[in-house]
């Protein structure tokens, strides 16, 4: 048997072919190409887009005009089967502009591609808070893109909101986020719990046994977000304070060479008791917590330099207006460093803190160097495996940050059984792991 709607386009290439021969066969071709000759029941609106504005101007070597042909063949095909949008498109100008531009080089192409996708409404937006799209997708989170990208065609068909129109976009995220989160079945997991799941999965996944056997042990530690503790603000207390600064008139003032200006370090010394060894520091680079605080909301993407001065970016003045919640939930989401090797050794120290490992720096130490190396992290000057000595200056930069924010508790005596993690301290690992192991994948290899 016949897949649905075969006859009816075979009977619309029969028109095409009387009425022009060549038209029907490049119709025809352009018809196979978008459905991998599955049948006209499998074409979507953004499926249909991808092929015009992609893959027909990279994957078939020709000229403008044979391009130009091949979209308006095809949505003559579509004229004939009674699918008026599609063939709109076809021989829309935003597909015309798409297809020049590509013919004007890789990056035009590319750079028209995204601005049309984005405007046309059923290219599935982030949803803030909760999911940003992977540059690369597992079977799930692709399976979930598309379905979302038809779910969001049919809201357009339904009237639910109009491409263009004021608004739009929050409409189209409201959308994406209810059809994400309501299980596709009853007693089902919603597509975004499944997205979850598989990015959990890929994340746990190591090259060696060492890394292996502490995502075993805490995997189901993060698998739910973690309550916020009763003393977040008091933890946040560093970073609200700089971004009440930055959103003063004039900013935070800086040094010549971009560093916190004196006064706002010894500010910070006196509200925080920031250790001084002279009582007066000189500058930033005297004070570890003062330079930690800087590159820290920088990362968190809140503040950005204006001549001699930190001001807030437009996120950063939602997180100086946001709640206590709000603002541990970003805080603590950021807290592994973003440059790979430190985010590397900060992962695998809070997993040894929730996993109750070894709390001796150095026990701690050469763990972390075991499962950096397992993972195939190396010395760049020797190329032998990374050494403790490299992991030990990798390890600082969380532990800064956890110092800053008063979640460890340092060993103070020999008595004492180590470095540890406090109750926030716990709470904020647990989300910043789930948060890395939650993110958007962006190349074959992350996880």
């Amino acid at each position: 048997m016949g897949r649905i709607g075969d006859d009816k386009v075979e009977n619309a290439l029969a028109e095409l072919a009387r009425r022009n021969p060549e038209e029907a066969g490049q119709a025809r071709a352009a018809f196979d190409s978008l459905t991998f000759g599955e049948g006209v029941e499998t074409v979507t609106l953004y499926g249909l887009q991808y092929w015009l504005w992609y893959l027909l101007p990279t994957k078939w070597w020709t000229d403008l005009a044979e391009h130009q042909q091949l979209a308006a063949t095809l949505g003559a095909l579509f004229d004939l089967l009674e699918m008026p949008r599609y063939a709109a498109v076809c021989v829309s100008e935003t597909t015309m502009q798409v297809l020049t531009a590509w013919h004007q080089g890789r990056d035009a192409g590319f750079k028209a591609l995204e601005k049309a996708m984005n405007a046309s409404g059923v290219q599935p937006p982030d949803v803030e808070g909760f999911l940003t799209w992977g540059r690369v997708m597992g079977l799930q989170e692709n399976d979930a893109f598309l379905a979302t990208a038809a779910h969001l065609e049919m809201a357009i068909a339904a009237g639910d909101f109009a491409p263009g129109a004021r608004g739009w976009r929050a409409d189209a995220e409201r959308i994406t986020g209810e059809f994400l989160t309501s299980p596709s079945a009853e007693g089902e997991q919603s597509r975004l719990e499944r997205i979850h799941s598989e990015r959990m999965e890929s994340w746990a996944t190591s090259r060696g046994a060492a890394r292996a056997r502490l995502t075993k042990m805490i995997a189901s530690r993060i698998m739910s977000p973690a309550a916020v503790p009763e003393d977040a603000e008091a933890r946040l207390a560093p970073v609200r304070w700089l971004l009440t600064l930055a959103a003063t008139d004039g900013g935070i003032p800086l040094t010549a060479n971009h560093t916190l200006a004196r006064a706002v370090v010894a500010e910070g010394c006196h509200r925080f008791d920031w250790l001084t060894l002279t009582g007066r520091p000189r500058s930033e680079s005297d004070i570890p917590e003062a330079w930690t605080l800087r590159e820290f909301v920088r990362q968190l993407g809140a503040v950005r330099r204006s001549k001699r001065t930190l001001v807030l970016t437009p996120a950063g003045k939602r997180l100086a207006g946001a709640d206590t919640a709000a603002l541990w939930s970003a805080v603590t989401a950021a807290l592994i460093p973003s440059d790979p090797a430190e985010g590397a050794a900060a992962e695998a120290v809070m997993m040894l803190h929730l996993a109750e490992a070894p709390h001796g720096y150095f026990e701690q130490r050469a763990v972390v160097a075991e499962a950096m190396a397992g993972e195939g992290w190396h010395d760049p000057a020797s190329g032998t495996p990374i050494s403790v000595e490299s992991v030990g200056w990798l390890m600082g930069a969380i532990h800064r940050r956890l110092d800053l924010l008063g979640l460890l508790h340092r060993q103070r005596s020999l008595d004492d059984p180590g470095d540890r993690l406090t109750d926030a301290g716990r709470a904020a690992a647990q989300t910043a792991l789930r948060a890395r192991a939650l993110r958007p994948r962006t190349d074959v290899g992350s996880g």
